[in-house]
């Protein structure tokens, strides 16, 4: 055998032994995770920084923020619009409807939006189906709720943007609550 393969098979061995080490301590042993982790951490402040660094800076004026405040989470009693998660849909949808006739580059939420709860929108529009009111103002007030709590509103407004995005959440399986299905079913 000659040497050059000798070394290289006696580097590839090492090499080898080595990447298992490490591999098998970053999970096993607290210290060498930790110091991985950090390397890691530095590393990507690194990368990220020597990616940017051609990229002119932007002005913090090109950039406008919206944001859900105290006033706007307040109690009803207070006037403010109570809990976020409880606000129809709609009143996104008429946001981004708002925010896109200024033709933004991009409107981006950071919210999760979870099913929206619309049994008080799907009763009133039952009931205005099958027995519309007669009285005008109550007609009136029947028709501005249909259209201020229209769940579909959120996402056609979406759609017809084209530059809304929204937040996404990717989390780990549970298999408490969650189970495939046995392969016996």
């Amino acid at each position: 055998m000659s040497d050059l393969l000798k070394r290289l098979l006696i580097g590839g061995a090492i090499g080898l032994a080595s990447a298992i080490l490490i591999g098998w301590g970053s999970y096993e042993i607290p210290f060498i995770k930790n110091l991985l982790d950090g390397y890691e951490f530095l590393s990507y402040d690194s990368r990220m920084r020597a990616r940017t660094a051609g990229v002119e800076q932007m002005s913090i004026d090109d950039v406008v923020i919206v944001d859900i405040d105290n006033t706007s989470v307040a109690p009803t009693e207070e006037g403010g619009l109570g809990h976020y998660f409880d606000w129809p849909q709609a009143y996104h949808g008429r946001l981004i409807n708002t925010v896109s006739s200024g033709n933004p580059d991009a409107l981006i939420f950071d919210i999760i939006f979870d099913k929206e709860n619309s049994f008080n929108y799907d009763l009133v529009n039952a009931l205005t189906n099958e027995n519309a009111p007669t009285n005008d103002a109550l007609a009136e007030v029947t028709g501005q709720f249909l259209q201020s709590n229209d769940p579909g509103l959120f996402v056609e407004a979406t759609y017809k943007s084209q530059k809304a995005y929204h937040a996404l959440v990717f989390e780990e399986e549970d298999t408490l609550n969650f189970l495939y299905k046995m392969d016996n079913e």
